[in-house]
């Protein structure tokens, strides 16, 4: 399996990008593992287990995500409150678990098998203790731009203004690795990497910007807000370039933003995506993560129908299948004992 983050981004500044959002987050309340309750479970008053849930900025799909499955987890049960802690995303919410200032985090698969196996940012500090309780959504590459514009690929955006998303987010990472395909660089090319997703597609619609992405499940908040404020469009892959695209990355797989996903969109759109997993630590004690796996899995139509983008938990095998990094053992041992895995 080819490595998940391209060599480009080995540099000190994205690392330092790193360190810094997960310092500038240290208000994230942790919960579980340092909780009085022993990691959630419930103590004979009845108190409440509190856990924090990492997610990312509110124009793309980590955050909405994050309130439904809070939301969920807590309607199912009666000891879990889960607080919802907004990041730049993959990246620091792996930092954070590791450092206990969160118990779940989403995460990026191409993140987490960097993290797990120590490559590229994290050769020095492999994150071996991090584990999946499941995957939840996929994360597609979606880039937008206004009708009235004269971009319809994005090999069209070399020489333009364009938002990837905050530096070393997996917007910008994957954003960068398709510039690197077409010779897009920051000496020929405006690329922003302040704020979010929403904060690129409100930067389209003033005109300061001409273009955005959002590595996100789809519909992208962000880019959907952005359609129905103005007509725009989604920009194309050609069938070559996603072929080169996912040869050098074996960690993206072939994906489709269907028609309508956006206001005006009248076709699909050809792209390529990642899992998104709900991340903990292997130190989370084991019944809790049992507990949270069954009510996921349990959840996962009721969930799909609640917000759209985790609508894929409920297709065969996606929860639990092709994950990138291992299972925690209380969830193994709930998709074991529902007979999903061997």
């Amino acid at each position: 399996m080819k490595h998940p983050i391209h060599p480009r981004f080995t540099s000190a500044r994205t690392a330092i990008g790193i360190l810094t959002a997960a310092l500038l987050l240290c208000s994230c309340s942790p919960a579980g593992r340092s909780s009085s309750l022993s990691g959630g479970t419930e103590s004979p008053d009845g108190a409440i287990a509190v856990l924090t849930i990492g997610t990312a900025d509110s124009g793309g799909s980590m955050y909405p995500a994050g309130e439904t499955i809070a939301e969920f987890i807590e309607t199912a049960s009666e000891h879990i409150h889960v607080n919802i802690c907004a990041s730049t995303g993959s990246y620091t919410n792996i930092q954070m678990l590791s450092d206990g200032q969160i118990d779940l985090g989403l995460v990026s698969g191409d993140a987490a098998y960097a993290a797990f196996y120590g490559t590229h940012e994290y050769s020095a500090d492999p994150q071996t203790g991090l584990r999946a309780i499941g995957a939840v959504y996929s994360s597609i590459s979606n880039w937008m731009a206004l009708s009235s514009s004269s971009l319809f690929y994005v090999h069209d955006l070399k020489g333009i203004r364009v938002s990837v998303g905050p530096e070393a987010s997996n917007t910008d990472l994957s954003a960068r690795i398709v510039f690197d395909l077409f010779n897009i660089t920051p000496e020929n090319t405006e690329i922003e990497t302040r704020g979010g997703i929403g904060y690129g597609a409100e930067q389209v619609l003033k005109g300061t910007l001409d273009a955005v992405h959002g590595f996100a499940g789809t519909p992208v908040e962000g880019l959907y807000d952005l359609s129905v404020q103005t007509p725009s469009r989604l920009l194309k892959y050609t069938a070559s370039e996603l072929n080169q695209i996912l040869s050098e990355n074996s960690f993206y797989y072939p994906a489709t933003i269907p028609a309508g996903t956006y206001k005006g969109q009248a076709e699909d759109v050809d792209s390529f995506g990642v899992k998104c997993l709900v991340c903990v630590d292997e130190d989370m004690e084991e019944e809790l993560v049992y507990e949270l796996t069954s009510i996921l899995y349990s959840s996962r139509e009721a969930l799909g129908e609640e917000q759209a983008l985790l609508k894929p938990m409920s297709d065969d095998g996606f929860m639990y299948s092709e994950l990138p990094i291992p299972l925690h053992p209380g969830a193994e041992r709930f998709y074991r004992e529902q007979g999903l895995i061997p």
